[in-house]
């Protein structure tokens, strides 16, 4: 699939943007952080069946995820990537700084809008709170499950499309337009992930984020680089006021907000 100008405008925004927050990101994502931990989780039954071969992590951020996977697979290959050369900085320093670094474990930029490459070398592709940047989540992660050996397991968790559905319910009573980025349904992902020689599971979760003010929760989104625009679509000044002000008086003390977060596994077709 070809490249347009507008998708490799959209990676380089996405990945300027969060090597910008690397270091709030790695403070203040709780939610990935959660996530990242039940993501390692989900894995483990899954730990001693694994084929030979490297393991493949997409979107390392600031190494949540990475961390664990050094610990839990000392012997393997490990190739951190991040489309963020900030983020990959990042978790390189952090984890050099504490020690888990060795000649197993190897980093580079990766894009998977523009992979191209279908060598079935992985025995383990996994990737926490990223597909969901992916220009399209189905095909990004048809072509990673492209480059699975065969029996080969892709695992990977993104927000799904109930995400914010508070926001979404306030600016629909407010005749607001919802600005939030358009996240993935999980079940269309499914349906295109399975026409693939992939066998596909699921689960999903919903969590809950706790702010005092509904402002609080949308500095938090531009603290960890989430509130990046793929749409350029946003509220005025004015709008963001009659948005808050009307969210904060519906609810009585803090607000919270939904993560719809979805789990899902692949496993390619042996041989």
């Amino acid at each position: 699939m070809k490249i347009t100008v507008e998708q490799t405008i959209r990676s380089k925004s996405i990945a300027e943007t969060f090597s910008e927050v690397a270091e709030n990101y790695h403070q203040k994502a709780e939610i990935q952080l959660k996530v990242a931990n039940g993501l390692i989780s989900s894995l483990m039954p899954w730990k001693n069946t694994l084929q030979d071969g490297p393991i493949l992590e997409i979107g390392c951020g600031t190494g949540f995820l990475s961390e664990q996977l050094i610990k839990e697979f000392p012997d393997r290959d490990i190739l951190l990537t991040d489309i963020s050369e900030g983020m990959l900085r990042f978790c390189e320093n952090r984890l050099e700084k504490e020690g888990l670094l060795t000649n197993k474990i190897s980093f580079d930029k990766l894009n998977v809008d523009e992979l191209t490459d279908e060598t079935e070398e992985y025995s383990l592709i996994i990737s926490n709170f990223t597909p969901q940047w992916f220009s399209d989540t189905a095909i990004g992660l048809e072509k990673l499950s492209k480059q699975l050996k065969p029996n080969g397991l892709l695992l990977c968790t993104f927000p799904g499309n109930h995400t914010f559905s508070e926001w979404y319910t306030n600016c629909l009573e407010l005749g607001l337009p919802f600005t939030a980025n358009p996240l993935p349904d999980v079940e269309e992902v499914v349906i295109k992930l399975s026409m693939n020689p992939v066998q596909v599971d699921y689960y999903e979760n919903d969590l809950y984020q706790e702010f005092e003010k509904s402002l609080d929760f949308f500095r938090h989104l531009k603290e960890i680089g989430v509130s990046i625009s793929v749409t350029g679509k946003h509220l005025s000044p004015k709008q963001l006021k009659l948005l808050t002000n009307f969210w904060d008086k519906k609810e009585s003390g803090s607000i919270k907000v939904k993560w719809h977060v979805v789990y899902l596994a692949a496993k390619k077709d042996g041989e």
